[in-house]
C-alpha cells in the first residue's frame, strides 16, 4: 500500500518544480522570436488563461477520484473500466510511456546547454553536451529511487531552490530597467499583425512551460486529504507560476533588447539569447552572481525534471494495479514501497531521447498526449456532469473554462507543425492499435459480444 506522505505544501511544491525548471530561462529568446517585443507578454498571459481553465478540469476531476493515475483515472472512472473507459485509459497509459521521456530529455538537455555558461567548452562539443544530459537524467532516476515521505521532502527543498532563482532573475531584470524599451512596439509590428504570426507558436512554447500543474495529481494515493489538497494545490501552483513568468519577461524586456536575444534563421540561438538569465544577472552584479545564479538555474531544472519523472511514472503504475496496462508497470520497491518497475521503464527511456535537438523534444512533445490527455478530460467533465456527478470541487464559471480549455487546446494542436502533428496521431494510432490486438486475443471490450455469441 502506499503511503500518504504529501501535504498541500508538498503538493503545490510538486506542481511548482514541475512547472518551472530551465524552461522559461531557455525559451523566452524562441517568445520573443515568435512575438516580437511586449506582445510577448500576451503569449504568457494566453498561456495563463488556457492553464487555469485546463487546471479547473484537473481540479475538479482530482477531487471527484483522487486516486493515482491523474487522468488515467478520471478517464476509466467517466467513461467505464469495461468499456471506452478501457480503451482511452489504456492508450493514455501508452502515450505517457512513449512521450514523458522527450519530457524529460527536454529538461536534460536544457540543463546541458546552460551548463555551458559555466564550462564554455561545451558550446563547441555538442556530443559532450548530450553525454552530460544523459548523465543528469541518470541521476534524476536515482533521487527519485526511494519512499514517497523522503521525495516530499526533496520535492520542498527543491521548490525553494526553484523560487529562490526566479526571484534572482527578476530583480536583476529590474536593476536597470528601461520601461520605455519594455513597452516600444517595433515600427516593423503592429498589434493584430504581430499576433497573427506568431501567437500560435508562442502560446505553444507557453504552454510546454506552464504543463505541470497537474503533476500532484498523478500521486493522489499519497496525498493527504486529495479531495481538498489537489484543487488547492492547482490553482495556487498555476497563480504563483503565472505571476513569476509575466514579471520575468517583463524584467527581461527592459534590461535587455529583445532583438539580440531572437534565434537566426537557422533556428539558432545567438550566445545572449543561449544564457539570458546569465547575462541579465552577470550585467546587473558582476561574473561571480552569474555564476551563482546559474548554478541555481541548474538546480532548478534539476528540480523540474525530478516532479516530472515522479507524477508521470505513477501513471502506467495506476494503469498496471487496475489490470489496464501490463502488470510488470505494477510492481512495488520491496523497500521503499514505489512502482520502480514504471520509474525505470520512463526515466531509462529519456536517456537515448536526449538526443534529439531542444526544439524538436518541446514540438513533437506538444501533440503527444493533447487528444487523449486534455480533450479527452474535458470530454470528462461534461459527461460528469450530465450524469449528474458532483464532485467536492466543481470549477469556476462551468462551462466557459472547459470551452475556452478546448478551442485553446485545439489551436495548440494545429498549430503545432505536421512532424508534431504526426507524432501526436502516430502515438495515438499505435496505442489503439495494442489496445485492440490484446483485447481481441483477451476478448474484451469491444470483442466480448462475439465472444457471447
Amino acid at each position: 500500500m502506499l503511503v500518504r506522505g504529501v501535504g498541500l505544501r508538498g503538493a503545490v511544491a510538486i506542481n511548482v518544480i514541475a512547472m518551472v525548471g530551465i524552461g522559461p530561462l531557455i525559451t523566452i529568446p524562441l517568445v520573443l522570436g515568435a512575438l516580437h517585443g511586449p506582445l510577448s507578454l500576451i503569449g504568457w498571459l494566453a498561456g495563463a488563461l488556457l492553464a487555469l481553465c485546463d487546471g479547473l478540469i484537473w481540479a475538479e476531476l482530482g477531487a471527484a477520484f483522487p486516486g493515482s493515475g491523474g487522468t488515467y483515472g478520471y478517464l476509466r472512472n467517466v467513461f467505464g473500466s469495461q468499456r471506452a473507459g478501457a480503451l482511452l485509459s489504456f492508450v493514455f497509459a501508452w502515450q505517457t510511456v512513449a512521450s514523458v521521456p522527450l519530457l524529460q530529455a527536454s529538461g536534460y538537455i536544457g540543463f546541458a546547454n546552460y551548463a555551458a555558461y559555466l564550462v564554455p567548452s561545451l558550446a563547441t562539443h555538442p556530443w559532450e553536451q548530450k553525454l552530460l544530459a544523459v548523465g543528469v537524467g541518470g541521476v534524476t532516476l536515482i533521487a527519485l529511487y526511494r519512499g514517497i515521505t523522503t521525495v516530499s521532502r526533496i520535492g520542498s527543498a527543491l521548490a525553494i531552490v526553484v523560487a529562490v532563482t526566479m526571484a534572482c532573475v527578476i530583480v536583476a531584470a529590474f536593476v536597470h530597467f528601461s520601461h520605455a524599451q519594455a513597452f516600444a512596439v517595433g515600427p516593423a509590428d503592429s498589434f493584430w499583425s504581430g499576433l497573427r504570426g506568431g501567437f500560435g507558436q508562442a502560446l505553444i512554447i507557453a504552454m510546454y512551460d506552464y504543463l505541470g500543474y497537474g503533476a500532484a495529481s498523478a500521486i493522489g494515493d499519497e496525498v493527504i486529504v486529495p479531495k481538498r489538497t489537489l484543487p488547492r494545490a492547482i490553482v495556487v501552483a498555476i497563480g504563483l507560476v503565472a505571476v513569476a513568468y509575466v514579471t520575468l519577461q517583463t524584467g527581461i524586456l527592459g534590461a535587455v533588447r529583445w532583438e539580440s536575444v531572437i534565434p537566426h534563421a537557422d533556428g539558432s540561438l545567438p550566445p545572449l539569447g543561449q544564457y539570458l538569465a546569465s547575462a541579465v544577472v552577470e550585467r546587473a552584479f558582476g561574473v561571480p552572481a552569474a555564476i551563482v545564479v546559474t548554478v541555481l538555474i541548474l538546480i532548478t531544472a534539476f528540480a523540474s525534471v525530478y516532479g516530472n519523472l515522479l507524477g508521470f511514472s505513477r501513471v502506467p503504475y495506476a494503469a498496471a494495479v487496475d489490470g489496464a496496462f501490463w502488470r510488470a508497470f505494477a510492481h512495488l520497491d520491496a523497500r521503499g514501497r514505489f512502482p520502480d518497475v514504471a520509474l525505470l521503464v520512463i526515466g531509462l527511456l529519456a536517456l537515448p531521447a536526449c538526443f534529439f535537438s531542444l526544439d524538436a523534444a518541446i514540438a513533437w512533445l506538444t501533440t503527444g498526449t493533447v487528444i487523449i490527455g486534455p480533450l479527452a478530460q474535458i470530454a470528462a467533465v461534461f459527461v460528469m456532469r450530465a450524469r449528474g456527478q458532483r464532485s467536492p470541487f466543481r470549477m469556476w464559471w462551468y462551462p466557459l473554462p472547459a470551452a475556452i480549455a478546448l478551442v485553446g487546446w485545439l489551436f495548440v494542436f494545429a498549430s503545432a507543425g505536421a512532424s508534431a502533428i504526426a507524432f501526436g496521431l502516430l502515438s495515438l494510432g499505435t496505442g489503439i492499435a495494442a489496445f485492440l490486438i490484446g483485447a481481441k486475443m483477451r476478448a474484451a471490450w469491444p470483442f466480448a459480444a462475439q465472444r457471447g455469441t
